[in-house]
């Protein structure tokens, strides 16, 4: 992925994000702290959706799930 890309809610570049992920068409892409913005709204409305997503994640992050580029 080139430095070139932005994130579309939030504006930021690339190189100034942990992450960025971009649509395969490059229509769209979103930067780890727009993601976390998400994950807060969505959380508020639905513990369970966060309890599950907690156990996913620790799920990744034991089984070297975590890949970067």
């Amino acid at each position: 992925m080139t430095s070139d890309v932005i994130c579309s809610f939030c504006r930021m570049e690339a190189q100034h994000v942990l992450a960025i992920v971009a649509a395969p068409d490059g229509a769209a892409a979103i930067c780890d702290e727009c993601v976390q913005v998400c994950v807060q709204a969505i959380a508020a409305r639905s513990p369970e959706w966060l309890e599950k997503h907690r156990r996913f994640v620790g799920e990744l992050g034991s089984s070297g799930g975590f890949q970067r580029e």
